[in-house]
């Protein structure tokens, strides 16, 4: 059953992921492929996720590039074979920093490819 409350938009953005929940400071890479107003998936290691593990996502320009750095909080609302589906904490899609502007971009548009993790 999809449970998605809105459109997808597929992205290909390198991300940090921390853990808030479970082991609390963990942090791994991934790579966020689709977003839209209520969530996205994350592509990621997760072997020691379950539903509502609370997660905070850090990306933004890699190598020399300038720009802010954008930190979106989420709970996983499904744990899939190759990662999380999950929701954002915040309702409220104007107030996750970068959200909006990310689904304004035309289709096929240039996508970030994120922090440069190591």
């Amino acid at each position: 059953m999809e449970r998605r409350e809105g459109a997808r938009r597929a992205v290909n953005m390198g991300t940090m992921i921390e853990y808030l929940s479970g082991v609390p400071g963990r942090k791994v890479t991934g790579r966020v492929r689709d977003v839209s107003l209520s969530g996205l998936y994350l592509e990621m290691p997760n072997a020691d996720l379950t539903d509502y593990a609370r997660l905070r996502l850090r990306f933004g320009p890699g190598g020399n590039d300038a720009g802010e750095t954008r930190i979106w909080n989420c709970f996983v609302i499904r744990v899939a074979d190759t990662g999380v589906g999950a929701m954002f904490e915040n309702a409220d899609p104007s107030a996750i920093d970068g959200l909006l502007d990310l689904l304004r971009e035309a289709p096929g548009g240039p996508q970030g490819e994120g922090i440069d993790p190591r």
